[in-house]
């Protein structure tokens, strides 16, 4: 306590643009926690959203809750503001589009203490939340491996749609930055702020019992997907700009990068030179109708697994070649 007030152990926050539905699913699930509700407080920060969001702030919850809106400026703002209106010791960022298991918040309050050195992140099932369809199942089955265990992970891998952290430490860090400056999304916030942390000496650690529910619309149909990954490859040259360490820490990108002859063995050269044929439009459109036939004809995922994955990938190759246009290589590395 400070004077008369409760300091809560746990402020979560929740940027949302647009998503009230969502957003109340989120707060319903947040109001059935282990941990007792004068233990956390919930802030729920509006980027602008321009419909009927702010409403939410007349609802009423079982915890401290506080409705702040912004003008829009994105996610990665909409934490960090959300964070200068927080009190809590352990801060958790969770996405709107993300509910939560009635052990999570305690979970990873538990867990920020227990390992001192570590960023946490919960554990997330991935749902589908687009219309069905074949490739949401066949994408579903890869996705949801859950360990039984807290397991230290790659630090590449911290995602914010889940991730607790102590106060002190998150400023300690610089809190959370956006590394394309404004000129990219996804912005990567979440990659640079694992690095950053990585550098400094903490570990990434999933934790087993802190478990999401993460209900992706993306995954209604794979032209979706293939979108959103071709726009984070692009906005992954102004990440490299920034961090020129932390490409060969992105397996996805191996491939898709310029070649490199005083850098890339041989194997890998002639990868890119494959990935270059295999990812032009018309390769591309192809694959796309053989797909389609699959899908109607024959929905095998050992037949179509490697084509979503093949033409993800070709989406991803053009993102970052459209990445080097727009913003140039200046910084990013070399290549021909």
């Amino acid at each position: 306590t400070k004077g008369d007030v409760m300091i809560p152990a746990v402020s979560v926050v929740i940027p949302t643009y647009k998503r009230k539905a969502s957003v109340l699913r989120l707060l319903h699930s947040l109001g059935h926690q282990t941990l007792p509700t004068d233990q956390y407080e919930v802030i729920v920060v509006d980027d602008g959203s321009p419909d009927d969001t702010a409403t939410i702030a007349e609802e009423s919850f079982p915890f401290p809750f506080k409705y702040v809106r912004q003008r829009n400026q994105g996610a990665t703002v909409a934490r960090n503001h959300g964070v200068s209106q927080s009190r809590g010791e352990v801060l958790v960022f969770i996405d709107d589009d993300v509910t939560v298991s009635p052990k999570t918040l305690e979970t990873l309050c538990d867990c920020c203490h227990q390992y001192p050195d570590a960023i946490v992140m919960g554990t997330l099932i991935h749902r589908n939340d687009g219309a069905n369809s074949i490739y949401a199942d066949i994408q579903l089955q890869t996705l949801n491996h859950q360990h039984e265990a807290d397991t230290f992970i790659d630090f590449v891998d911290c995602n914010t749609e889940l991730l607790a952290v102590k106060r002190t430490t998150f400023f300690d860090l610089g809190m959370l930055q956006d590394p394309t400056a404004g000129q990219g999304w996804p912005n990567w916030d979440d990659v640079d702020f694992g690095y950053r942390a990585h550098l400094a000496g903490f570990r990434l650690l999933q934790a087993a019992d802190a478990v999401g529910e993460h209900w992706d619309y993306s995954l209604g149909d794979w032209q979706t997907a293939c979108k959103r990954w071709q726009r984070a490859c692009k906005s992954a040259v102004l990440l490299f700009r920034v961090h020129p360490g932390l490409q060969p820490h992105l397996p996805m990108l191996f491939d898709k990068t310029p070649v490199d002859l005083s850098r890339d063995s041989a194997g890998l050269v002639v990868k890119k030179r494959l990935r270059q044929m295999g990812s032009s439009p018309a390769v591309v459109r192809s694959l796309e109708e053989i797909v389609k036939l699959l899908e109607k004809a024959m929905p095998s995922p050992t037949l179509l697994r490697p084509l979503y994955r093949w033409i993800a990938g070709s989406y991803m190759y053009r993102g970052y070649q459209d990445g080097l246009h727009e913003f140039g290589a200046a910084s990013v590395g070399g290549g021909v």
